[in-house]
Order: structure tokens, then sequence, then C-alpha cells
């Protein structure tokens, strides 16, 4: 599928731009989930589990599209 670059407010991504597909009709999702992945340097034996972070699509602003930080995902 075609995407738009996009830009994201907030959260661990913020000032980034970065591509986001589109649906059939060219719409943006209105929600985005971004797994916080990385290294891991710990004591521990294995890391604890991956963060999902959400953005949530902010229709006032078009060019280029923004995305703002609402918080970790809930599971």
């Amino acid at each position: 599928m075609p995407a738009v670059e996009v830009w994201f407010l907030g959260g661990p991504v913020d000032g980034r731009l970065a591509p986001v597909e589109v649906d059939e009709t060219a719409n943006l999702p209105q929600v985005v989930r971004l797994l916080q992945a990385g290294f891991y340097l710990g004591t521990a034996d294995n890391p604890s589990q991956p963060i999902e972070h959400q953005y949530v699509h902010d229709e006032a602003e078009t060019s280029p599209a923004v995305y703002r930080y609402v918080g970790p995902a809930q599971t």
C-alpha cells in the first residue's frame, strides 16, 4: 500500500518524520501504535517486555499530517 510522511509529536519519537501506510481510500489510520525496542543492557537474565506507544491522528494538522502522543497503549 502507499504511504505518506507524517510528523510524530511527543513520546519516544518526538519530532520525527516517518512513513505511515494509507488505506484503499488514501486515508490515514486514526491510531498508530509503535513498539519500543532497542538494546538491552542490564543485570537480569531477560529484558522486560517491549512497550507499545500510542499516537492519535490530529485531523486539524494536514501539512504534514501529525500524530500526537497519548501514552503507552492499553493492553
